[in-house]
């Protein structure tokens, strides 16, 4: 088994904004068996509350990790760091990249996706700067619902191709459209989407994309989340054809709420067409519950359990396979568990928020360290692709606009608004 890392990122919420100095980043060292170690501190310094880690690779395909946090309605600087030798190689600003949310690769250069302004923005690894090419959802002449903000959720490069979801969600976060598939077209003179490459009939409110043989798969929540154990009857998983035109594709579901009575909200693949979902609700005191599993067969389904959960606290939850090293690794509220994917049994090993004791292993935070939930978590890998462990989170939770700045000190970390606190917000 190769020798691989992950980036994981977490922090100190506080009651009310700002949460200046209160960022951290780490890295986690999977060398096989059940070596998982996990090394604090990457960088503990000019991060504020909103952290976020994003792995890559540059132009001699070496491993690179940006890092970077949030304020509203500006740019922050982006650490670009050598994970191997935790060594900051640069500073770059992204001047359209206020909220970075995915970055991927595809042929010689970089694809930052901002969140909040759904905008698709190309970087060159070579020197991290921008290429002043970009494209942003409003404006680009496709059809969106009228009253709906768009958010980008995630791009995704699939054969030789960079596709991107988006959502929309009115001012409150409460109603949602139909999401939209974008296919883009790269060119000399920039980023465009042509007339054939979109699809807007998919589930409200989808977020997390995943690439198997000729279909994406789309998992959605279905509109707003669930709360109290009831989970949004629409929440489902989606097939799309990507061999022709995007417009007028068909859109099949192949998961839905009579498979399983969760929300959907994590999906990749493996090499053998087997699929790993995260799916679960939150109850009446915003605990997750639900359960990661291994899907071997759409229809008729075929499933084994991963991992269930019920009452752990936490916001932050994904699951990804990752092919460099046969693993899953999940995201579970305030711990990550790494499960190999050829026997989930028992985890590899489960990191949690406690102090490193001898050897780094288990714990997440260095001495003196006081974060109390994880924000963020990226694969940055040995040699295969790379993976945003992305899982879904509401507006509130990731959007940086003045709004959701203010809801997330009425709600002080559950991932919603009760009535109440709408109210609070409105007035």
């Amino acid at each position: 088994m190769a020798t691989s890392y992950a980036a994981y990122s977490v922090y100190y919420y506080e009651d009310t904004p700002p949460y200046d100095g209160h960022g951290m980043a780490g890295r986690i060292l999977d060398a096989g068996a059940s070596f998982v170690v996990a090394y604090p501190n990457l960088r503990s310094t000019n991060l504020n509350g909103d952290p976020k880690v994003e792995g890559f690779t540059d132009t001699g395909n070496a491993l690179r990790l940006a890092v970077t946090d949030y304020v509203t309605g500006s740019a922050r600087p982006v650490y670009i760091y050598d994970p191997v030798a935790a060594a900051n190689l640069a500073t770059p600003t992204w001047t359209n990249v206020q909220n970075l949310y995915t970055l991927t690769r595809l042929g010689s250069y970089l694809y930052a996706l901002d969140y909040d302004n759904a905008r698709v923005v190309q970087i060159d690894p070579s020197n991290y700067s921008e290429t002043g090419k970009t494209f942003s959802l409003a404006g680009s002449g496709l059809p969106l619902p009228s009253g709906y903000t768009p958010y980008g959720q995630a791009l995704i490069v699939a054969g030789s191709d960079l596709y991107g979801l988006f959502a929309f969600a009115d001012s409150t976060w409460s109603n949602y459209a139909s999401s939209m598939l974008v296919r883009f077209t790269i060119s000399g003179t920039g980023i465009t989407v042509g007339p054939t490459d979109y699809n807007n009939t998919l589930e409200k409110n989808a977020f997390s994309l995943a690439a198997y043989g000729s279909d994406l798969y789309i998992a959605a929540i279905g509109g707003a989340q669930g709360s109290s154990g009831v989970s949004n009857p629409d929440s489902r998983v989606q097939k799309i054809s990507i061999a022709g035109a995007l417009n007028g594709a068909t859109v099949t579901p192949v998961l839905t709420q009579s498979d399983f009575a969760y929300e959907y909200r994590d999906i990749s693949f493996d090499a053998g067409g087997n699929a790993y979902v995260l799916m679960g609700t939150y109850d009446s005191s915003w605990n997750l519950v639900g359960k990661l599993v291994k899907v071997t067969a759409f229809s008729p389904l075929a499933s084994t359990d991963i991992d269930t959960f019920s009452t752990t606290p936490g916001y932050f939850w994904s699951a990804q396979y990752t092919a460099d090293n046969n693993r899953i690794w999940f995201a579970r509220g305030n711990a990550i568990r790494v499960y190999d994917a050829s026997s989930f049994t028992t985890p590899a090993a489960t990191l949690t928020l406690s102090v490193n004791g001898p050897g780094n292993l288990g714990g997440l935070l260095g001495s003196g360290d006081l974060y109390d939930n994880i924000n963020d978590l990226t694969y940055i890998g040995a040699t295969g692709t790379r993976a945003s462990l992305r899982g879904y989170r509401s507006p509130l939770q990731v959007s940086n606009t003045p709004r959701a700045r203010a809801a997330r000190g009425l709600t002080r970390g559950r991932p919603e608004l009760t009535e109440d606190e709408l109210e609070q917000l409105d007035d």
